[in-house]
């Protein structure tokens, strides 16, 4: 009988090929955002959750799709290494990544501190150091996401983020836009009406997501459907899955090939929702979205309260009916925002 406190893992074996060769620096980055520490060559280890396999499922066809070599397996032991050492090399890589992040908060407090001093620190300064600030918080949320094993030094980094945004009185702006795309051939949307749409079960942020966008702005009559990965549904549009007609496609996830496919990227308020989808999604930063790291746990926490995807959904529609309005609501009226601001500093 397995015991409780005993560990379970998830472990990829990778072969990249040598080109391109900007892959193996790509992967590299992914697998140290996904919080994974090499055991051996090639072989990189993720505690076993849901998600963490999913993470590396998703990386293995990224690999796989470019001419690599991949395997994920589940393992209750890895051969010639103990739980424990394991365990002490994620808190090492975790100690290290917040080392230097508590390290550019001090450095980031020091500089205003001078500033301040030598009567240097201008408006435009303090609006610089709050984008500065903004996107250390997001790397430190995500370095946190991944300390599965509590390091010691992550409540080091947590309290010099505090003394940086306490000496900045900093209000986050993370409204930062994306381009449509252009030139392209959209899908219509009269051709997918009433439709059966078919994803993956136990669902998360992009199903969630991507299954709000299909209900509210392509079919207004979907019927949806939840399967075991391998498992293909006749007739059905199937999405976020492997071979999907709509899934990952390069670095974007699925909720932004549903926006591109569609031609709904003009829509703002889509774009704003898409970033955020994709910086919980992918964990790659490349928005730095300071509104991923709540929504990821509103929609765990809710997951693991619900349990039942037909629930979820319908639950976290509200959660995303509420992001569309407010940045709606913020992008038709920037100048009377900015007005109010104004009157309240005066």
């Amino acid at each position: 009988m397995k015991s409780k406190n005993k560990s379970e893992w998830i472990l990829m074996v990778h072969l990249l090929p040598p080109k391109p060769t900007n892959l193996r620096v790509r992967i590299w980055r992914k697998l140290n955002n996904l919080g994974a520490v090499a055991i051996k060559n090639s072989v990189y280890v993720l505690p076993f959750n849901e998600k963490t396999h999913e993470d590396f499922e998703w990386l293995r066809q990224e690999i796989e799709t470019a001419g690599g070599e991949a395997n994920v397996f589940r393992a209750e032991s890895v051969e010639g290494t103990a739980d424990e050492e394991i365990i002490d090399i994620f808190r090492r890589e975790r100690d290290k990544d917040f080392s230097k992040i508590a390290a550019e908060f001090d450095a980031l407090a020091g500089a205003v501190k001078e500033q301040k001093q030598n009567n240097h620190l201008t408006a435009e300064r303090i609006k610089n150091y709050e984008t500065e600030l903004g996107k250390l918080h997001s790397e430190l949320e995500r370095i946190k996401a991944v300390d599965f094993f509590v390091a010691s030094v992550q409540k080091t980094a947590v309290a010099s983020f505090k003394r940086a945004q306490k000496i900045l009185r900093v209000n986050f702006d993370s409204s930062r836009k994306v381009s449509p795309a252009s030139g392209a051939n959209f899908l219509s949307r009269s051709d997918y009406q009433g439709k059966r749409w078919v994803t993956r079960l136990n669902m998360h942020i992009d199903r969630l997501a991507s299954a709000w966008l299909i209900k509210r702005f392509i079919d207004e009559r979907p019927k949806f459907y939840f399967v075991v990965e391998s498992e293909k549904v006749t007739g059905a549009i199937h999405f976020d899955m492997f071979e999907a007609e709509f899934t990952h496609a390069g670095e974007d996830c699925t909720f932004e090939t549903l926006l591109n496919r569609f031609g709904l990227t003009d829509n703002a308020a889509l774009r704003e929702i898409a970033e955020i989808v994709h910086d919980i999604d992918l964990k790659d930063g490349k928005f730095n979205r300071l509104e991923a790291v709540g929504l990821d746990a509103t929609i765990r926490g809710l997951s693991k309260l619900l349990r039942d995807d037909r629930k979820l959904l319908a639950q976290c529609g509200f959660i995303f009916d509420g992001l569309y309005e407010q940045f709606s609501a913020n992008i038709e009226s920037p100048i009377k925002q900015s007005n109010a601001e104004g009157e309240r500093n005066d």
